[in-house]
């Protein structure tokens, strides 16, 4: 089922907000700034911020919306002869496109509270996913420890890739990725994928 379309004044001032907090991140990163230095620079009143979000981490989370329902939804709609491989992809070319946000998010200037969050995420969905292709009868390491080391090494090339000024495209980085864990997931999951 979807969710009903919020109304776009909300809409608006939702986003307004996202952006003004983008601006400040990357003027003076995520860890000095204050509600009133966002309200300030939205021209907007406090209740207004407070109607919309309950502080500045969770205004932070909400840009991260848009990126964990396409991941999610990839998963979902998995077409034939796409592979899990595709949704790093999907991840690289995302900050690729949507670069200020992305860095303003999940650069060195973010601090930790959307990193942490994305991690989280990314961590149960890919579980779910590899649970589907693990056999617990062949394998010698656990199941979380596996998911955690690929979700870490995707996450820190991630932000590398955003802290340096996206010296490669989306394309190779997700190639570079793919080259350097693909042989390791291989031979835990003793297929190829």
């Amino acid at each position: 089922m979807k969710k009903p379309t919020p109304d776009r004044r909300i809409q608006r001032t939702r986003q307004l907000l996202l952006n003004t907090i983008v601006e400040l991140i990357l003027e003076k990163g995520y860890e000095t700034i204050t509600v009133q230095e966002i309200i300030d620079r939205a021209n907007i009143g406090r209740s207004t911020f407070y109607f919309h979000f309950k502080d500045k981490e969770e205004l932070l989370l909400s840009g991260f919306e848009n990126l964990r329902e396409s991941y999610e939804g990839f998963y979902r709609h998995l077409a034939p002869g796409q592979t899990g491989w595709d949704f790093s992809l999907i991840l690289f070319q995302h900050a690729e496109q949507n670069r200020p946000l992305i860095k303003a998010l999940l650069g060195k200037q973010a601090g930790n509270a959307l990193l942490r969050h994305m991690e989280k995420n990314l961590v149960a969905l890919l579980t779910n996913h590899f649970r589907k292709i693990w056999d617990k009868k062949k394998q010698t390491m656990p199941l979380d420890v596996f998911v955690v080391f690929f979700v870490s090494t995707f996450m820190g090339m991630l932000i590398w890739w955003l802290d340096h000024d996206l010296p490669y495209s989306a394309e190779r980085m997700n190639a570079m990725f793919m080259q350097l864990t693909k042989p390791g997931v291989e031979a835990v999951l003793n297929i190829q994928v």
